[in-house]
């Protein structure tokens, strides 16, 4: 665990450098170099914790409010650790030459700080067990993520979002911190060790406690309806930003919902069923949003809801695996789950890599403006179509192989037959369809975005993306094909923090089909029609090479004046799906038509979707508030109303007490 300290205290020393260095070359140097000599350390720990199933612990003296903090690093948090400094390093990366139009007039130092910081949370959330020094991890991970989103706070909307985001991380935190109480009232401990045996308690307190923490962890990671914050805060984030929060630093709610089920024990059924729920909503209503934005780092906002909803399933699908001793559905219910947030975190920075590489080049991410890009900016088109097809879980790509595990968990012939099984092949119907929706609006923002040709004149495309910024998306290109194409690496990277979970299996179990065999088959069948394609691209190759190249005009069917505004946009290119789903998705719609038989004044017609959830809100915030009044105006003038309230107040308060077992 001291490489873990000697980490902390070089990221410490390089946010500060990036502070107090004279120009912005320097301050990217002391961060980078910092956080590649931090990585280094954490990953002499974190491997072998990882790949060998070590668990270290360390307890440091304290003198207020514990007495002592305990950090334990075991597989789970090492999985974690593993990835998340080493894409944080790469996102600062890119940030050197992202931010370099800003280098004359902005301090970019105070943004390599806080990425340093940010990375520093990481160490003290994925292994700090006191209560108290893991909320306040929590917490420096939020306000630095917020503090980069308002970097450019000069913009309304950017503080706007900013606030947005801030507000539902704080209320996220409040029911982080009510659960805490409960359990530190039934245990007079701020050590998670001690929470384990106040949850392994069945009882109105443990379920009570963990719909509490689910609904933390619910909001840290943006799962339906809790996601307002997220695709305001992508949209206005810088890139680089955008990435990291929806790659790495959203994923602590999903550590942190593994780390208590790991405590909860064996969970009931109901439990399972819940998260699936949850889950299951999330992955629809996310995934329906994407196919009808026009901000391109909104969509991929949305796409992130969807993502933690399928990571979602496979977890719920691990609890009632444990809840029925059915050790089939643990492996690849935990296996798909875990592994997906790895997959998404790979593929989802390598797409906000590739839009900020397309607003770098043309000022803007409106699919209504954007069109003919790949001519400009090969590297960044066919590195988003990588991106895409991943996210779309098309094989042998890596979100493939994540979500075939959990449908095979969801197939699995270990489910009990009757409602139960029903229920879960109704829901691998259903991720189905989140998949084809999800190819929906991958083909809609490839296809508008880099074909066709240009729709706005006023659009200037600068060029391809810079060397930082194509280092980091060709590392994450990478990486989407080696974990697509060598599942049996990938799984061997969640094989330990599996286990952790199978451990809690209680009782005679039969051994589960390694997901290794369960994939194989499906691999094999992937290489071969590689290798089919490839041989036919080969073999045209060799007869068309001395052939002479013949160029046509492209067919116009019909039209002998195309025009760039007879192309597809964004809004036309998915009205037809939209509409199916007009119920859900809610437009805005400003427009002023023309008027008299030669109109003179300019007509338009703007419309945008708008998120559902947040339009209600704010609706019901703006309502409540003269109920508030009303209530108040009732409450001071009449002693009745007073009375009652106090004592109903007084009744919830001695009950949750005497619940929680403060009372003898």
């Amino acid at each position: 665990m001291s490489f873990i300290a000697i980490a902390a205290a070089c990221l410490a020393v390089g946010a500060a450098l990036s502070l107090v260095l004279p120009n912005n070359r320097s301050r990217a140097a002391a961060s980078i170099a910092s956080q590649l000599i931090a990585m280094v350390l954490v990953e002499r720990v974190a491997l072998p914790a990882l790949l060998h199933g070590l668990d270290l612990r360390a307890v440091m003296p304290w003198s207020y409010p514990s007495e002592n903090i305990a950090a334990h690093l075991d597989s789970l948090g090492a999985f974690f650790l593993a990835w998340s400094l080493p894409m944080t390093a790469l996102g600062t990366i890119y940030a050197v030459d992202y931010l370099r139009p800003y280098e004359a007039t902005r301090n970019a130092g105070v943004q390599y700080a806080l990425l340093n910081v940010t990375a520093l949370s990481f160490l003290m959330i994925y292994t700090l067990e006191t209560a108290t020094a893991f909320l306040l991890g929590w917490e420096i991970a939020a306000v630095a993520a917020w503090l980069l989103v308002i970097w450019d706070y000069r913009n309304q909307r950017i503080r706007f979002a900013g606030f947005n985001y801030l507000v539902s991380t704080h209320v996220g935190f409040f029911f982080l911190v009510a659960a805490f109480m409960v359990l530190h009232s039934r245990t007079g401990s701020m050590d998670f060790g001690a929470f384990g045996s106040a949850l392994r308690t069945p009882g109105t307190l443990r379920n009570a406690t963990f719909l509490l923490l689910v609904t933390s962890f619910g909001l840290k990671s943006a799962f339906f309806p809790f996601h307002t914050w997220l695709p305001r805060a992508h949209s206005a984030a810088p890139a680089h930003v955008s990435a990291l929060m929806s790659g790495v630093i959203h994923k602590a709610g999903l550590f942190g919902l593994l780390r208590f089920t790991l405590l909860l024990g064996e969970p009931e059924p109901w439990m399972g069923w819940y998260l699936i729920s949850f889950s299951a909503l999330s992955a629809v209503m996310g995934v329906l949003y994407t196919t009808a934005q026009r901000d391109l780092k909104r969509m991929l906002g949305y796409s992130s809801t969807e993502n933690v909803g399928i990571a979602g399933i496979g977890f719920g699908l691990g609890y009632l695996g444990l809840a029925w001793h059915q050790p089939a559905l643990v492996v690849l219910g935990f296996t798909g789950g875990i592994l997906h947030i790895l997959n998404h975190a790979v593929f989802k920075c390598l797409l906000f890599y590739a839009a900020g590489a397309v607003y770098r080049a043309t000022h803007t991410i409106d699919l209504e403006r954007l069109g003919g890009l790949a001519k400009r900016m090969p590297w960044t088109a066919g590195l988003f179509l990588l991106g895409g097809l991943a996210i779309s879980a098309l094989p042998p790509f890596n979100g493939f192989v994540s979500e075939f595990l959990i449908y095979a968990g969801l197939l699995n012939g270990a489910v009990p037959p009757g409602l139960e099984r029903a229920l879960l092949i109704s829901l691998a119907a259903g991720l189905a369809f989140v998949g084809g929706i999800s190819a929906l609006a991958t083909v809609r923002a490839f296809g508008v975005t880099f074909l066709g040709t240009p729709k706005d004149a006023s659009v200037h495309v600068s060029g391809d993306a810079p060397a930082s910024m194509r280092l980091s998306m060709l590392v994450h290109g990478g990486g989407v094909l080696a974990l697509g194409l060598a599942p049996a690496f990938a799984i061997r990277l969640v094989e330990q923090p599996v286990r952790e979970f199978a451990a809690l299996l209680r009782g005679p179990s039969v051994a589960a089909t390694p997901p290794v065999e369960v994939i194989q088959p499906v691999v094999w069948a992937g290489a071969l029609l590689i290798g089919a394609v490839a041989l036919l691209l080969a073999v045209r190759w060799m007869l068309t090479r001395s052939a002479p190249v013949r160029q046509h005009v492209t067919w116009g069917c019909g039209y002998a004046a195309p025009s760039p505004r007879m192309q597809y946009t964004g809004a036309s290119f998915s009205s037809r799906f939209v509409a199916v789903f007009e119920s859900v998705l809610i437009y805005l719609e400003r427009k002023k038509l023309p008027e008299g038989p030669f109109p003179e004044a300019n007509s338009h017609v703007n419309k945008h979707c708008v998120d559902a959830v947040e339009r209600r809100m704010f609706e019901v915030l703006g309502e409540g508030e003269s109920v508030a009044n009303r209530l108040y105006e009732r409450v001071s003038v009449a002693p009745t109303y007073s009375l009652g309230l106090g004592l109903a107040v007084l009744v919830v308060v001695i009950s949750l007490v005497a619940t929680a077992g403060g009372i003898p």
